[in-house]
């Protein structure tokens, strides 16, 4: 894939103006503390960046919003791939960087960045390794390929993860950066929110020589941004991605402040189109910092549906026996405010398996008196009012359902139809679409080093981890272990890596 063709897929270059947050180019002062990196963002990149940068005696300045370092290794299911693991070679099996890249771009649809997924599965044995070796320990049946029957998977097995999850990640990293703080090589600063890249006023090219958080100022010879997403702020997640967040289900502080210091000194977002909503959930409401309160199913292989899934318009969008997950989410993340309703009627009520998963026949009814999520209604026409989609688009579809009911010819090609939807009352359960991680983030280089929308480099400015964006390692699909992996691994090889005490040049790449 050529770059520009990736590259184009991307958001509109410029700053993302959410407040509170400027570009600083006054000098500054002589006697404010200096370091050879800078790390904005005490997460899962951010943390393996300090430990290898101060090993190799660089001073490191290590700042984070939250009163805690971890950043999303504190909820995430801590699943990591890599191709030369210790897990791997205890139980004979042989893997590469070569064959580990060729499954992330197929299972990514060819739609992730190759040269960020290329990096990462050249670094990521040696990552994994480190973890491995400094005491991760994952479950005893690991590695395994992924597989699930709805989703695609590896061809080898190198997928692996902790009985604790990200926590064990976090505590093996916890351990390993002490020294480096003992040392006094490292000096983390915690609730330190990072208002401004400072640059340099004498230089045509922008160069960024150090940070601002409030009022403390430090010059960098390095900066790297490692603040992860945006799913946190509703407003940057619509902006960014076109449809709206609901549920509050990642990390607090992911709130695109990176987004916002990179595009303030001309940085460019891609990742837009992106975006990937899962296939929906019943939350607690229609609006954001919502909670998950159920899932009906809605893979076929565990559930056969009975019932149609129609959009704001009524209409149904995909046939819902579909067994891929991932031909489910490309045909949802098209539909409206990533919404749609599970509609069925009394019979298919009273006779089809309970879609949620042990939930009782009559726990599932009672909802519908109680929970905003559920309608009931007598006709067609009532249900819609109440779910808040179009009515006649909803007749039409039933009377078209249930005229391929009747001939067993489905217009989309679904082929489990085991009932018409005729018989009052009529019901229906609001799904909603949302995101723990952000699609759209920092464009960079092979070598991490933050771009322009012309192309050119911000001096001295590098990202890494979830603020790249997912999209840039998953495509619009999932690839396991494809999120806290690349964190991992690019932010331990620019640890390895950039220019630190005499060095005048990088370690080879």
């Amino acid at each position: 894939m050529q770059r520009r063709t990736f590259l184009e897929r991307g958001v509109t270059v410029g700053a993302l103006a959410l407040g509170g947050f400027s570009l600083d180019s006054r000098a500054i002062a002589a006697d404010a503390p200096r370091y050879d990196l800078i790390v904005v963002g005490a997460g899962t990149a951010g943390l393996p960046a300090a430990i290898f940068a101060s090993r190799r005696g660089a001073k490191v300045l290590l700042l984070d919003a939250a009163n805690d370092i971890g950043g999303t290794l504190h909820l995430a299911n801590g699943q990591v791939a890599a191709a030369g693991t210790r897990t791997q070679a205890a139980k004979g099996i042989k893997d590469s960087p070569d064959a580990h890249y060729a499954d992330v771009m197929r299972l990514a649809h060819d739609l992730a960045d190759p040269n960020i997924v290329r990096r990462t599965v050249d670094e990521a044995p040696a990552t994994i390794n480190w973890l491995l070796d400094a005491g991760l320990t994952p479950l005893p049946d690991h590695p395994v390929t992924g597989d699930n029957p709805t989703r695609k998977a590896y061809t080898t097995a190198r997928y692996i993860w902790a009985k604790e999850e990200g926590r064990a990640i976090l505590a093996v990293i916890r351990r390993e950066l002490e020294p480096e703080v003992a040392s006094g090589r490292v000096t983390v600063r915690l609730g330190s929110r990072v208002t401004a890249l400072v640059t340099d006023p004498n230089d045509a090219q922008g160069a960024v020589i150090g940070v601002r958080a409030g009022d403390f100022v430090a010059a960098g010879r390095h900066v790297l941004i490692t603040t992860g997403g945006y799913a946190m702020n509703p407003a940057v997640f619509e902006r960014l991605c076109g449809q709206p967040t609901y549920a509050g289900a990642s990390y607090p502080f992911s709130l695109g402040d990176g987004l916002e210091l990179a595009t303030s000194v001309g940085g460019w977002l891609r990742g837009r189109d992106l975006h990937r909503p899962g296939s929906g959930s019943i939350l607690t409401a229609e609006a954001f910092d919502s909670k998950i309160y159920a899932r009906f199913v809605t893979a076929p292989q565990t559930r056969l549906p009975w019932e149609i899934w129609v959009n704001n318009a009524g209409q149904r969008y995909v046939r819902e026996d579909e067994p891929l997950t991932y031909e489910r989410e490309r045909a949802f993340v098209k539909q409206d405010r990533l919404r749609y309703q599970i509609v069925f009627d009394a019979a298919i009520a009273s006779e089809a398996p309970v879609g949620i998963e042990k939930w009782s026949r009559e726990k599932l009814l009672a909802h519908f008196d109680t929970h905003p999520m559920f309608h009931r209604a007598d006709t067609l026409e009532a249900l819609a009012a109440k779910a808040k989609i179009d009515a006649a688009g909803l007749v039409a579809t039933v009377r078209d359902y249930n005229a391929a009911v009747a001939s067993g010819r489905d217009a989309l090609g679904r082929q489990h139809m085991p009932r018409p939807i005729e018989r009052a009352p009529f019901y229906a359960i609001t799904q909603l679409g949302h995101s723990a991680t952000s699609s759209a983030g920092i464009v960079v280089d092979r070598q991490l080093r933050v771009q322009r929308g012309d192309g050119s480099i911000v001096p001295n400015l590098y990202a890494a981890g979830e603020v790249l964006g997912s999209g840039v390692t998953l495509g619009k699909a999932f690839a396991p272990g494809m999120m806290l992996t690349p964190a991992l691994a690019l932010g331990r090889w620019l640890g390895n890596t950039l220019p630190v005490g005499a060095d005048r040049k990088p370690r080879r790449a």
